[in-house]
């Protein structure tokens, strides 16, 4: 409002100064009145909503209060749900009941398979397990005339002082032994462990714990066993035997078998694998190719051996004059990897094979890596006059200066040059690729300095993997920097022809 008296004010100061006239100053003067009512009717406005807004924050917060509060109920409320949820799970759970017949039986069963687990031992002293004492917490129960015991289960949440103590034991009844199906242990003493192994199988015993020992005797030969020979033992005992220490070993022949076996027979012949090598060779992948060990031959004990095993060989193709993704196809197809790409500057087509790491025709291993030099775009034009006994003048343009345009005039106003790229000065034959490999038709194209295109396949009755179509094609004369398209055969889905479609001819 005092901005409005402020312009009253001024707007009085004007009319009595003259400044403007009488009508002016009363059409002023009526919109400066109206402007004044409705800025009194907009704060009247603005004060109520004002109100109303505080009124609404008043109420917001006791909601949140009322939310709040109930909230906690909420989880006081979910609190005492889960509590109870678990008292009553706890008081419907379902509790074995056993007579006292299998109360007993069932722990009497269980003392005869501990003796029973005694018994599989192989070697060692002999144990008996003839006795056991029992103390168990239950409900005990009357039904009828017999007692039942409700056993806890493991998770059962009940207070001990809730349960009863009933203790007892068993004792196994002692059995005589019946000795006449016993069998009279063979006397080991003497032969080789091998021997001994088998004549305890003829027997009708098992080779138990086998153990070494320093002796004078032979290496590997029984110098004691237990039970000692002729004594008496049932059908299928265990006979440990003790054998003179073995000092040396026989080295097997390894060639002719793969990797892994070779390696169980490495660790049964008492050797250690030291490491492997690795041979090109037309064999299966992981043969045995050669060992260090001379088959045969009498070694120490763990000593090292390393072995030498085939792996894949593969021909590196030529890719030299190949853009970048006919070369890549190419990799791929012969089993090798793409290693580093890098780009260098070159009068040759941006992405063309320039040099690559591996030589073609070169022997490699599969998986091998090869890196690829390509052309990052031609560097500028060359300029060359035409044939004739003045000597040869050339220029090489690099740029759009007005030296060089000034230099390029001067060299056509004497010698009137003719301005070519350097590809467009090379054109060669295309040699006929129809019938050929893809990998043959690519290294004749590369030795040749014809570039290779977009390399794309076609169902053909032909072999997979042969060239049935090019273009440009065989015999044409094409500049250099002409790529070569190839079309390489694939073999057809099969198909299975539904019976439905099928009639029989009518006879």
């Amino acid at each position: 409002m005092t901005n409005l008296s402020d312009i009253r004010s001024s707007l009085e100061a004007f009319r009595k100064a003259g400044t403007i006239d009488a009508s002016s100053y009363a059409s002023i003067l009526t919109k400066l009145n109206n402007t004044e009512v409705e800025f009194q009717s907009i704060q009247k406005e603005a004060l109520a909503y004002k109100e109303n807004l505080d009124k609404l924050l008043g109420e917001k917060l006791i909601l949140e209060q009322e939310k709040h509060s109930l909230a906690a109920q909420v989880t006081k409320l979910s609190n005492e749900k889960a509590e109870l949820e678990s008292r009553i799970s706890i008081l419907q759970k379902s509790r074995p009941v056993i007579s006292s017949s299998n109360l007993v039986n069932s722990f009497a069963s269980s003392l005869a398979e501990m003796d029973k687990g005694l018994k599989k031992v192989q070697s060692g002293p002999k144990y008996l397990v003839s006795s056991m004492n029992v103390t168990l917490k239950t409900n005990i129960a009357l039904e009828g005339e017999e007692l039942r015991f409700q056993m806890p289960k493991a998770d059962d949440i009940i207070s001990p002082e809730n349960l009863s103590t009933i203790e007892f034991s068993l004792k196994a009844v002692p059995e005589k032994s019946d000795i006449t199906s016993y069998k009279e242990v063979p006397d080991l003493v003497g032969l080789s462990k091998e021997e001994a192994e088998n004549k305890l199988l003829e027997a009708g015993f098992k080779a138990g714990e086998v153990l070494e020992k320093e002796s004078n005797i032979l290496q590997g030969i029984v110098i004691g066993q237990l039970p000692s020979g002729s004594s008496l033992a049932e059908p299928g005992a265990v006979v440990d035997l003790i054998i003179s220490k073995i000092l040396s070993v026989k080295v097997p022949n390894f060639s002719g078998l793969g990797l892994e076996a070779a390696k169980t027979l490495i660790e049964k012949s008492r050797l250690r694998l030291e490491g492997i090598k690795e041979k090109p060779s037309d064999k299966t992948p992981g043969t045995v190719l050669a060992q260090s060990l001379t088959p045969g031959s009498e070694v120490e004990v763990n000593s090292a051996i390393v072995l030498t095993v085939s792996v894949t060989i593969l021909t590196v193709p030529n890719l030299l004059g190949l853009e970048l993704e006919s070369a890549k196809q190419v990799i791929e197809k012969s089993g090798l990897q793409l290693g580093n790409v890098k780009e260098q500057l070159s009068r040759e087509k941006l992405g063309i094979v320039l040099t690559q790491s591996l030589k073609p025709g070169l022997e490699v291993e599969e998986n091998s890596k090869i890196d690829l030099v390509v052309s990052a775009g031609r560097t500028g034009v060359v300029i060359e006059k035409p044939l004739n006994n003045s000597p040869e003048i050339t220029f090489k343009v690099s740029g759009e200066t007005s030296a060089s345009v000034h230099a390029a005039s001067q060299v056509k106003t004497s010698a009137e040059p003719q301005v070519r790229t350097h590809a467009e000065l090379l054109t060669k034959p295309v040699p006929d690729l129809i019938g050929m490999p893809l990998e043959k038709a690519v290294s004749l194209l590369g030795a040749q300095g014809v570039k290779v295109g977009n390399i794309s396949e076609a169902i053909s009755k032909a072999a997979a993997g042969t060239v049935i179509s090019q273009n440009p094609t065989a015999g044409s004369a094409v500049n250099l920097s002409v790529p070569v398209n190839i079309k390489v055969s694939k073999q057809a889905p099969e198909t299975q022809l539904r019976t439905s479609t099928i009639s029989r001819p009518k006879l």
